[in-house]
């Protein structure tokens, strides 16, 4: 008996054991399961507050055989008891599936100082003769309210109180929120199970369609949606987005009768974006060389859409809104657009993706030729004087400077002026831009203009260009 207790021990501890001895050490490892970053080993002392926390999530992530666990426990808990064991999903009424739905907060603040940064961006826009749209997607659970689960007590606070401000502040805008509940009287616009964070084709063309008549109106020669320049080919999703959770579901996905544009990968690996949201596409059109150029600023409601939009124009080129959007002049002065498209999503309008205090300290740059008196003064120190052309596809220069009386400055090269945001990095202030190595390709200097906070004064630096040998 005591052999056999033993060997009951042994296994016992050897079932424990052994997925300890499969861990997953690998760094940078992302979860198929739940679409997310597993923990790293140096992560649990990042913070001296929550070792234990961190030790415990390292130990969850990356645990041997977590992902077989997970899916079968998963699967059971499916078949069995009709419920949705996920990290990311919930399951809704009559089969539909919703992002995990998060408890209501209510963000005055942020919806106050979110739209007072869009209606500057259009202003920054409409100075310079750019077009300007701001559209506002729904979340999944705005159009299909009627299937959320039961006693779940959805909140419009946010939505109603921002969609407010942007009509008081008379932002050029369009709402999708009232598109989509109009289309799914005639269509289904998101997919009741797959990608329940995004509509699915049908609700693109729907919103999209919409976008393009918006901007239609600033300018007609951006026309209208042609919906017969695409052929409707059914296909079934066989798991959630993301996921290895299995659904068997047929969606609607629209292709291109004839694909006239051409992908541009020029500027992919040079442009700047966040580390976080790097989305990036750039699209030139080859059967409408005289459109209008739009710039999008957009979010993961965009991904794969670009051909819905991209034949109304010359051009397309799309950036990770997000963090990068608060830094909208880098790219309006590389792209120089006809046009600005700045979307964003009702559950994404959070000071994650778009940061409070950012936000709050952005200055509008004005025209400079909006100010005619302004005195010369000295109000920078600059030590470089002379910057290297880059012998790739974009030429960028980051321009260190000391002096705090600073609010923005403008780079004059080619008879264009470009827009330059002060930035502080380690106590250190610089301006900077990034521009096509063309635009500059014959010349050897610029001028610089710095300009006081009190927009009285000024200063201008000639700096040198040289080639990179």
């Amino acid at each position: 008996m005591k052999k056999i207790h033993k060997v009951k021990i042994i296994l016992f501890l050897g079932i424990i054991a052994v997925p300890l001895i499969f861990m997953n050490l690998k760094e940078d490892v992302v979860s198929e399961i739940d679409n997310r970053m597993l923990v790293d080993f140096d992560e649990i002392f990042e913070d001296s507050g929550k070792v234990i926390y961190n030790f415990e999530s390292f130990v969850n992530d990356r645990i041997g055989f977590r992902k077989g666990m997970v899916k079968s426990y998963g699967r059971a808990m499916d078949i069995l008891l009709d419920e949705m064991v996920h990290p990311n999903y919930q399951y809704g009424k009559d089969g539909y599936v919703y992002l995990k739905l998060p408890e209501t907060n209510v963000d005055l603040r942020f919806q106050e100082l979110f739209s007072s940064f869009i209606k500057d961006f259009e202003t920054y826009c409409r100075d310079r003769g750019i077009d300007f749209l701001y559209t506002l997607e729904p979340s999944k659970s705005t159009i299909y309210p009627e299937y959320l689960p039961e006693g779940y007590i959805r909140s419009t606070e946010n939505l109603d109180y921002f969609t407010g401000l942007l009509d008081e502040k008379g932002v050029n805008y369009l709402s999708n929120v009232d598109t989509l509940l109009k289309a799914k009287e005639e269509a289904q616009v998101f997919d009741p199970k797959y990608d329940a964070g995004h509509w699915n084709e049908t609700g693109a063309i729907y919103g999209i369609s919409a976008m393009i008549d918006r901007l239609n109106d600033l300018d007609n020669r951006v026309g209208s949606f042609d919906i017969n320049k695409f052929e409707a080919i059914p296909f079934v999703n066989t798991s959630l987005m993301n996921s290895d959770f299995p659904i068997n579901e047929t969606t609607t996905n629209y292709e291109l009768k004839e694909y006239s544009l051409e992908y541009i990968e020029d500027y992919e690996y040079e442009i700047i974006r966040h580390k976080d949201f790097r989305y990036y596409n750039h699209y030139v059109n080859k059967a409408n060389p005289d459109g209008t150029k739009l710039l999008i600023f957009a979010g993961s409601y965009f991904n794969n859409k670009e051909k819905f939009i991209a034949g109304n124009f010359s051009g397309i080129m799309k950036i990770h809104n997000y963090r990068n959007v608060l830094d909208y002049e880098y790219y309006i002065n590389i792209y120089q657009p006809d046009m600005v498209l700045f979307e964003s999503t009702e559950y994404t309008n959070t000071g994650y993706h778009y940061p409070k205090k950012t936000m709050e300290n952005k200055p509008l740059i004005k025209n400079i030729n909006s100010y005619s008196s302004l005195k010369e003064d000295d109000l920078v120190e600059i030590n470089q004087t002379t910057f290297k052309k880059s012998n790739t596809n974009l030429t960028t220069i980051a321009i260190p400077y000391e002096g705090e009386d600073i609010l923005n400055a403008y780079a004059t090269i080619n008879g264009r002026i470009l827009d330059l945001q002060v930035k502080r990095v380690e106590d250190n202030n610089y301006v900077g831009f990034s521009i096509i190595n063309n635009e500059i390709k014959d010349i050897d200097a610029f001028d610089l203009y710095f300009l006081s906070k009190d927009e009285e004064r000024y200063e201008k630096v000639e700096l040198k260009l040289m080639n990179d040998e």
